[in-house]
């Protein structure tokens, strides 16, 4: 299988478990929106090399169009969902669900760093694990998404892949949200307790587990302790509010 093929295959798979199609050619925005400018930038023989489609364009163009359109679905979703809101409740809940941070950890949830294309020194640097750079290439997928399937195509993959997981509360730290939820429910604080910390030291990736007692609430992992301690409590968050209940103890193993 050549290494074209094979790259179809990974980019078709990962917009089949989004629920975005990518029918016929429109796997190449998909492939597209995971091409670091780095990569873009070190000419056609890289590319070959990768087996990518994309032979001269980066996901900056599919990033400004997802941001646009991650805003207005982003906005949209919470306009229906807290209709009694004020606008600077709803604008601080839009910051939080936009941030970086939030982006971060669904591109983390997706498997983003696998499938990004990397120029050679942006590799050897780990850019994979950047946040800045997973943040990015999560908007570029949602503007890929528009691109072939629309405005509700592009909708439901942010509110179904992004929005249900990451929505934690008007503070754009799930970690102040957890607490109060906590604080309020169980007249507890949650403790985070570092499992794993792997890889060199300009590429660390660390595993969180957040618990009460002997309860475990969430696991998350991230590139710094601070980003897997929010993507645990984002974990927590979303076990709390979905199933109403913490996991059992045995869990923890």
């Amino acid at each position: 299988m050549s290494r074209s093929v094979g790259r179809r295959r990974q980019v078709r798979a990962f917009a089949e478990r989004l629920g975005v199609s990518a029918p016929d050619d429109a796997w190449r925005a998909y492939d597209e929106a995971l091409t670091h400018d780095s990569f873009a930038h070190e000419g056609p023989r890289a590319k070959a090399s990768a087996g990518s489609a994309n032979t001269a364009t980066s996901n900056e163009r599919l990033e400004f169009l997802g941001d646009a359109i991650l805003g207005a679905a982003t906005a949209a979703y919470l306009i229906v969902r807290y209709p009694q809101e004020s606008e600077g409740k709803l604008s601080r809940r839009r910051a939080a669900l936009v941030s970086r941070t939030a982006l971060a950890a669904t591109a983390e949830r997706w498997g983003v760093a696998k499938l990004l294309l990397l120029g050679k020194g942006e590799a050897a640097a780990h850019g994979e694990r950047r946040p800045t750079i997973l943040a990015a290439a999560v908007e570029a997928v949602i503007g890929a998404a528009f691109s072939v399937e629309g405005f509700a195509g592009a909708a439901r993959l942010v509110t179904h892949e992004h929005l249900a997981f990451s929505d934690v509360g008007v503070t754009a730290d799930p970690k102040t949200a957890l607490q109060e939820l906590l604080q309020s429910r169980f007249k507890r604080a949650p403790a985070y307790v570092v499992t794993s910390e792997t890889g060199p030291a300009h590429a660390k990736v660390f595993v969180v587990r957040v618990a009460i007692g002997s309860d475990l609430l969430g696991t998350g992992s991230g590139p710094t302790k601070k980003l897997a301690e929010t993507a645990a409590a984002a974990d927590a968050l979303h076990t709390l509010q979905t199933a109403g209940g913490v996991r059992p103890s045995t869990s923890r193993a």
